[in-house]
């Protein structure tokens, strides 16, 4: 699992971006269905701390995507 801190977020999509803490600062694409725990679109805000499991499958312009995403303790 990656740790990541959400860089973009579009609740009217329910789409957004994480930015991993990885050397490369690789971008993640997620979507609301992703979300795990006590995350909704009222609780996902960009800056949030988060633990990802990220696929290496493209998705649009971005070369992986998320397969959770749980708010980080």
């Amino acid at each position: 699992m990656a740790t990541g801190t959400v860089w973009r977020w579009k609740p009217r999509n329910g789409t957004g971006v994480i930015k991993l803490d990885d050397a490369d600062g690789t971008l993640v694409w997620f979507h609301l269905s992703n979300a795990r725990g006590d995350l909704d679109i009222a609780t996902i805000a960009e800056g949030l701390s988060v633990d990802v499991d990220v696929d290496a499958i493209p998705q649009g312009e971005y070369t992986c995507r998320a397969r959770s995403v749980h708010r980080r303790n």
